[in-house]
């Protein structure tokens, strides 16, 4: 049989209309048992049952069944539950509801169904094009009630939250992968990466914002450029068509939040709303949260006979956050969307944001407390995190080969740092005041074409990409008020270089489906520049130290190549193969010291390349105990290999040395001066993790493990030496998590734990010389931390839109180092952390 695509105009849509719907009967949840049965059946008993306009052309839902449906429900949560792997979407509009086509995605027609909300795939549905991907919803994000984005992904397997739990100190490594290049984050399609600066984490979004989180892990998105070895974080903010009552076209939502640990308050309002005809929606959303200072889980012991107190001196935060939203959509085809974002952070900081600050007890001694001798290594931080992004949408209802997309991002992370007279600082830790600006700028065309050939039936992604990435920094240090070779104090840090990298992308992406077998091979083309910005100090601009800003060019081809089989119903398997690289950022390309030996620019690195393959299976068993229930299975491996690996020039510096000993100008003199950067082997990275949920209507669980091992050819800071284990390489995780419903109260109750095993696999373990030590991760034992949790948000009654969580984290106090974490980073103590919300 021949596949098509069919796309129908609204115009000639037969249109049933079902039942005269109130306002009141959208909003109202329903008693329902509804049969397994065709679609049309089910949607015009729902409608019967809650009294409400449904539209949808007949011809559409021809040969498509829904799910058995029982329970109480929403009228809106009901629909999505029968439409679930039917590929037609659900619109709220004034009088009711539409159904209509939705957008497709590689491969929508060979997937499996999930039959229930979870984590895997798009949350709905696994498919060649989401097959990788694991979704946080709304859900998940109110139940962790986190204040960061990173400890919210903590829970997947493969994802380690690094860095602190201090404010503005996490990061996130996924299958080994950490730095900033190796993990992008982006926000409504705005990009958000690239924040470098040394001991600083790398997002700074407010999940009180955040409706979904998307995470992809490994290279394997044609969508994705120029770095993202280990995976890319999607984030996606709240919109009024979330927000929105059924049948409501204007609302508003208050909720107040308070954790216990820190005394944290959190304060949140939105207005959100759309115009009768539905040309219009708009919603703003604000938020402020405050803090007193973390409270560890215990003291922290250096061994010098002092215990730095539980309640850590200068962790407290202030933030402002805000989100503005609108959308016009002037007809069926076309919309236009403008996303809005800010947040602020104010904290009384170190330099250093990943890990904690522990004066010696001499110096604490000196200055005759803890916080005076932290006292004067402090700043003034500011930092301010803003997103514009605009999108426009064409999507002919007759016309199945265009479905364009053209978008338009700005992003800027601004940080500040001022200190007191009385403080303590140098170049290394930012001078008396510097300012670090971060700036992106994306222009992205993208259009998807269905069509067919023969048997063959094709989704054709083709689109380009323009990006420019924009880095202002300037220093203040008084030391050098009066040298003109530092321009008398006001300079960049040799180690933080200005500069930009403008990329200009292209890429295919064609998926391919016969029966029940989808391949999808894409080929990607970066052309990526590099271009130093001059230090404002003679110092760091030197020819004779090889200090060198010119321009830099890169380009390349990045293949790849997925295949899913669809087996049965319920079960899929897939293997994907990627062959991509990354330029040199600009740290590594344009760092300069002053030294005779390792000061110069270096502007002759290769690119960074690598090949990643990865393959498993994912499984779906719905009535697998009782009926209605589904089980969820996917496993994965993955091997990643990475070659030229870019790495910082140190210890070892040339293959005389390594043989003779003694120093870089002894042995290496015909080479000086030497570049900060250079091109090492590689390493090998590969691993397994097997996740999988459960849900029923009164029970629900999950449990996953993860498991990741690197090698590394030679050592970090001996490229001649032995082969080492790789650095930033996750322990073994296991993630468990148990749950009962008690719909008759609208009660859910659960418990979540961590198992994580002890780092031991070391750089310095296999070579213990040259330094190599320098690159190891902080030592953890092995630990256990666990969460209970509970919801009561009734569905009827005069609290029908209340909505009360209590989430209790580390509630057995546990005093530990957090895998992957920053120095002297320990875990934060128990935190009950509780909130309230209405909604209008």
């Amino acid at each position: 049989m021949k596949p098509c695509h069919p796309r129908s105009a609204l115009s000639r849509l037969t249109l049933s209309l079902l039942a005269a719907a109130s306002l009141q009967a959208q909003a109202a949840s329903l008693d329902l048992n509804l049969p397994a049965q065709p679609l049309a059946a089910s949607l015009t008993s729902l409608a019967q049952a809650g009294q409400l306009q449904i539209l949808f052309d007949e011809a559409q839902l021809r040969g498509l069944s829904a799910p058995a449906v029982d329970g109480r429900y929403e009228p809106e949560a009901a629909l999505q539950l029968l439409l679930q792997g039917s590929h037609l979407e659900l619109v709220p509009v004034d009088q009711g509801f539409v159904i209509r086509p939705r957008p497709r995605t590689s491969g929508s027609d060979n997937g499996i169904t999930l039959q229930t909300l979870t984590v895997v795939g798009d949350g709905l549905e696994v498919n060649s094009a989401n097959i990788g991907r694991s979704t946080l919803g709304r859900r998940e994000i109110e139940r962790q009630q986190a204040n960061n984005i990173p400890s919210l992904l903590q829970t997947l397997p493969g994802v380690t939250m690094g860095g602190s739990a201090k404010p503005g100190g996490q990061t996130v490594n996924i299958w080994g992968l950490g730095d900033a290049e190796d993990v992008p984050f982006t926000l409504d399609g705005a990009n958000k990466s690239g924040f470098e600066r040394y001991q600083q984490g790398t997002i700074f979004i407010e999940p009180e914002l955040i409706e979904r989180v998307e995470v992809e892990k490994g290279p394997y998105s044609a969508f994705t450029g120029n770095g993202g070895f280990g995976g890319t974080v999607h984030m996606e903010t709240r919109d009024a068509t979330d927000m929105l009552k059924p049948g409501r076209n204007s609302g508003a939502f208050v909720k107040y939040g308070y954790q216990s640990n820190d005394q944290q308050r959190s304060y949140t309002g939105a207005l959100f709303g759309r115009t009768d005809d539905g040309l219009f929606d708009g919603l703003l959303y604000l938020n402020h949260r405050d803090s007193d200072d973390i409270k560890l889980a215990g003291h922290i012991d250096q061994g010098e006979g002092y215990l730095y107190p539980e309640r850590y001196p200068y962790t407290a935060q202030n933030q402002d956050a805000v989100l503005f939203k609108g959308n016009f959509n002037p007809s069926p085809e076309h919309s236009f969307g403008l996303t809005y974002s800010r947040s602020k952070l104010d904290l009384r900081s170190p330099f250093s944001a990943v890990t904690f600050l522990v004066p010696s007890k001499w110096s604490i001694d000196r200055y005759g407390s803890l916080e005076a001798a932290m006292h004067r290594l402090l700043s003034n931080r500011e930092l301010i995190d803003t997103t514009w992004s605009g999108k426009y949408h064409y999507q002919p209802l007759n016309n199945p080969l265009v479905d364009l997309e053209i978008s338009y991002s700005l992003s800027d992370t601004d940080q500040t740092d001022t200190r007191d007279d009385d403080a303590s600082y140098s170049s290394s830790t930012g001078g008396k005041y510097i300012n670090t600006q971060y700036r992106d700028k994306v222009f992205e065309v993208r259009n998807t074409s269905l069509f067919d050939s023969g048997a063959l039936a094709h989704e054709l992604t083709a689109g380009i990409q323009w990006r420019l990435h924009t880095r202002d920094v300037l220093m203040y240090l008084p030391t050098f008020a009066s040298n003109p070779d530092y321009n008398f104090g006001w300079y960049q840090p040799q180690f933080m270089p200005a500069g930009e990298q403008e990329a200009r992308s292209l890429f295919l992406q064609d998926a391919i489906t016969l029966g029940d077998v989808t391949i999808t091979p894409s080929l990607r083309y970066d052309h990526v520049t590099n271009r130093g910005k001059r230090n404002l100090a003679v110092r760091y601009n030197n020819p004779d130290m090889n200090h060198d800003y010119r321009s830099v060019t890169y380009t390349g081809w990045s293949p790849r190549l997925s295949v899913f089989w669809r087996v049965n119903p319920t079960l899929g398997l897939f293997v994907d193969y990627a062959k991509t690289w990354r330029a040199p950022v600009l740290d590594e390309q344009y760092e300069v010291q002053s030294s005779s030996t390792l000061s110069g620019s270096s502007r002759d690195l290769d690119a960074e390349q690598m090949r990643g393959v990865r393959g498993g299976a994912v499984v779906s068993l719905p009535d697998l105990i009782s009926q209605g229930d589904n089980l969820q299975v996917r496993a994965t491996l993955f091997r990643h290999r990475i070659s030229d690996e870019i790495f910082k020039f140190r210890s070892i510096a040339c293959q005389a040395q390594a043989e003779n000993g003694g120093s870089i100008s002894d042995n290496c003199g015909d080479l000086l001066p030497l570049s900060n950067y250079r091109n090492l082997d590689g390493l090998t990275i590969r691993g397994a993790e097997i996740e999988s949920y459960y849900d029923s209507q009164r029970v629900f669980a999950s449990l996953s493990y993860s498991w990741t091992e690197g090698r590394h050819d030679g050592a970090y800071s001996n490229p001649w030496g032995p082969n080492v284990w790789a650095r930033d390489i996750p322990p073994v995780k296991w993630v468990a998590m148990l749950g009962v419903k008690v719909p008759e109260i609208d009660v859910q109750l659960g418990w979540q734990g961590e198992f994580v095993r002890k780092s031991d696999r070391q750089p310095s373990d296999r070579y213990d010389g040259s330094g190599e030590r320098y690159w190891d991760s902080f030592d953890n034992g092995s630990y256990d931390v666990h969460r209970v949790f509970a919801d009561w948000s009734p569905r009827t009654g005069q609290l029908a839109d209340l909505s009360v969580k209590l989430t209790v984290d580390n509630i057995f106090n546990r005093f530990y180092r957090p895998a992957m974490s920053g120095d002297n980073a320990y875990s934060q103590g128990r935190n009950a952390k509780f909130s309230v919300s209405y909604a209008f």
